[in-house]
């Protein structure tokens, strides 16, 4: 039981075994005897596991009169009945973490847990899932400025996953700050926050969640997560870090924003995010069906407080769409500031990060005026786009940053620049990375 919490502590549980299609189309006697004996075994398991035991009854009474009122009685398809309940469910709870499944496989196999074929099984399903997935890791990249960014959409358990999720972070190493994306987060295995976080700290002792939860017969469990004393590879212990949010970031995504946020370690950019901090587990209820139950609390031991319904809040507010290039602005200014060298990195992006987010659109007219011959260069219009020919040996498509200022295909180490005299062309201008410039007069 402990290792399945484990495995779903936080987020959406993910289904490790696909649906039992020969089970759905047998199940046409799906009655109303059916449907009351799930509804009385979800209102059991709700009992020995939900986390506000106050709420209960009202829950209950509400699954069970609109059993009353017929609100199920046309649902013949299993999984819409559980669709249906896991509606219901939050409706009447207000809290996201609940969701009812049918998989008639996986309930069979819970069953049989304690048997070593049943185990070995789980966990071989569970490893070619996650492999499939990368383990949640989409991509890491550079961005310009020696800006780290990472892309993870759920969070895997470390005893599987630690070791790519290792080699994410060492491939990050050398950048000067890092941009981490939880905007498409739901949620997953808590431990892999603590265990991305730990990266994020110098050798300290400090608490990242203080959390209880029930397990059968409602036993009280305590228990704290903190820093890991020891991470493979490098820390980046000493960069700026910026954490991208949006609404649909669930659970513990929204725990490591929420928590290295209030221990000062991240600036958080985006939109609030959901509003689910409970943990889970999911238990098995008749027929078929399985349920995840918020069963647990977490506290922040800073704050002492949660974000349940209320989401974690960024300090820089802004789309969910606009937030990678928020980030990245925010971490340029931030390094020119701390670094004087940095600030000519600053000048040199700024225009590229800018123009990705809302492109110029150049008027082709406008293109067009520029042809003409520099001395050994030439400008071209051709097919609605200008190019830049050198010595009548490479010709580089010119991509508009401004009017008159184009990045060069192939090549960031110079840009060119039109130069005007009384609003005619006279030249252009190769201006290059480390500040030196050089004209070519229109022939």
């Amino acid at each position: 039981m402990k290792k399945y919490i484990a495995l779903v502590f936080l987020g959406f549980s993910i289904s490790l075994y696909s649906q039992n299609e020969t089970a759905q189309k047998k199940e046409i006697n799906f009655s109303d005897l059916n449907k009351k004996q799930i509804i009385d075994s979800l209102n059991k398991k709700l009992e020995e596991y939900y986390i506000r035991p106050k709420s209960i009854g009202e829950i209950s009474k509400k699954l069970n009169e609109n059993f009353k009122k017929g609100k199920y009685k046309d649902i013949l398809v299993p999984n819409e009945f559980a669709s249906k309940l896991s509606t219901d469910l939050i409706d009447a709870s207000k809290d996201l973490h609940f969701r009812v499944m049918y998989d008639p496989a996986w309930a069979e196999d819970q069953q049989k847990i304690k048997e070593k074929g049943t185990q070995e099984k789980i966990k071989a399903a569970e490893l070619i899932e996650a492999k499939k997935k990368n383990f949640g890791f989409i991509q890491a990249k550079i961005l310009e400025g020696n800006i780290g960014y990472l892309e993870f959409n759920y969070f895997e358990d470390p005893a599987i996953a630690s070791e790519t999720a290792a080699s994410t972070m060492q491939f990050l190493n050398n950048t000067d700050a890092l941009i981490i994306d939880l905007r498409k987060n739901n949620g997953g295995v808590m431990e892999m926050g603590q265990f991305i976080s730990s990266y994020f700290f110098s050798n300290k002792e400090l608490p990242l969640y203080k959390y209880y939860y029930f397990e059968e017969n409602r036993k009280k469990v305590d228990r704290e997560m903190w820093l890991l004393p020891s991470v493979p590879g490098k820390r980046l212990d000493q960069i700026p870090i910026y954490i991208l949010t949006s609404g649909g970031t669930f659970s513990a995504a929204e725990w490591m924003s929420y928590s290295l946020q209030n221990l000062k370690r991240a600036t958080i950019v985006g939109e609030k995010t959901a509003g689910g901090a409970h943990p889970i587990t999911r238990v098995v209820v008749s027929n078929g069906f399985s349920v995840n139950i918020p069963f647990g609390e977490v506290k922040d031991p800073i704050t002492n407080m949660d974000f349940e319904g209320k989401g974690v809040m960024p300090e820089v507010l802004c789309k969910s769409e606009e937030a990678v290039n928020r980030a990245h602005l925010l971490a340029l200014e931030q390094l020119s500031q701390k670094d004087t060298d940095a600030v000519s990195n600053l000048n040199w992006f700024t225009p590229v990060v800018k123009n990705r987010q809302q492109p110029f659109i150049a008027d082709k007219e406008i293109l067009k005026s520029y042809q003409g011959k520099f001395g050994k260069s030439e400008l071209i219009f051709e097919g609605n786009n200008l190019y830049f020919r050198w010595n009548n040996i490479i010709t580089l498509l010119l991509t508009p940053l401004e009017s008159d200022l184009f990045l060069v295909d192939g090549t960031d180490e110079y840009r060119i620049k039109i130069i005007f005299e009384n609003q005619s062309v006279t030249a252009i201008k190769r201006i290059y990375r480390d500040g030196q410039e050089r004209v070519y007069k229109k022939d």
